[in-house]
């Protein structure tokens, strides 16, 4: 089965976006075993229907995630089927990363949109200082810092939806919450998609736009999740 995508009919960064995934794909699909070579970047950008820079840059995410080395004048060699996230995760906890970005994206996302029929004065203010703290974390690389403030940036959402069920739940899932909270910065140089994303999300909450604001959080949650190495099917795709 040999491995074929096009994915030329895309703005830059999606094509990159793609092109991680894709290729992700193929070593999770034991296409691309451990210990083996990709193909050459020119027969793989062919392959893929992308340009080679478009391609440098998706194989440098994939570095960064820990399931391919570029090893100069030798290839590029598969080290691993997981990402560095899921292979931390995976060993201090009993439930995938997969599922329980899944689980976020359908419970955040509702208590976002949730959140816009509660939203007072007082709660913008709190949540815009949280933002420009967290803006401030990110800037200079605190990425402890920016894991915190990213953490009190759900937890306050989710508060706000006054669905005690889901707060519950959600309450039960704290340690694992602030755990999944650093994962994103495995990548430090895709950190700035974590401000851009916050920020659509709280100028939608000040709209009171409750599905704009939904939709804001969920492509948030799949941000995060793919920022971790981690890609699921959403009705939105």
């Amino acid at each position: 089965m040999k491995p074929q995508a096009t994915l030329n009919n895309h703005r830059t960064s999606q094509v990159t976006e793609q092109a991680v995934e894709t290729i992700n794909n193929w070593i999770q699909q034991g296409l691309y075993p451990i210990n083996s070579t990709l193909p050459a970047q020119r027969e793989l950008a062919l392959k893929l229907g992308i340009s080679r820079a478009s391609l440098r840059e998706a194989l440098i995410r994939l570095s960064a995630l820990g399931l391919i080395q570029i090893r100069a004048g030798k290839g590029v060699y598969v080290i691993s089927q997981q990402s560095r996230s899921v292979e931390q995760w995976n060993v201090q906890n009993n439930i995938s990363l997969k599922d329980f970005y899944q689980m976020r994206y359908i419970l955040e996302s509702f208590s976002t949109l949730l959140a816009c029929e509660y939203l007072t004065d007082q709660d913008a203010i709190i949540l815009k200082n949280n933002f420009d703290n967290l803006s401030s974390a990110i800037i200079s690389r605190n990425w402890q810092e920016a894991a915190r403030q990213d953490y009190d940036f759900h937890k306050y959402i989710i508060e706000l939806s006054h669905n005690q069920s889901i707060i519950h739940v959600l309450q039960q899932q704290t340690k694992w919450l602030q755990q999944s909270q650093i994962l994103p910065f495995i990548q430090p140089n895709l950190a700035h998609k974590t401000i851009t994303e916050h920020q659509t999300i709280l100028t939608a909450l000040c709209n009171k736009d409750a599905k704009a604001a939904e939709y804001a959080m969920q492509k948030h949650i799949i941000g995060a999740a793919q920022r971790a190495g981690i890609y699921f099917f959403s009705h939105s795709d």
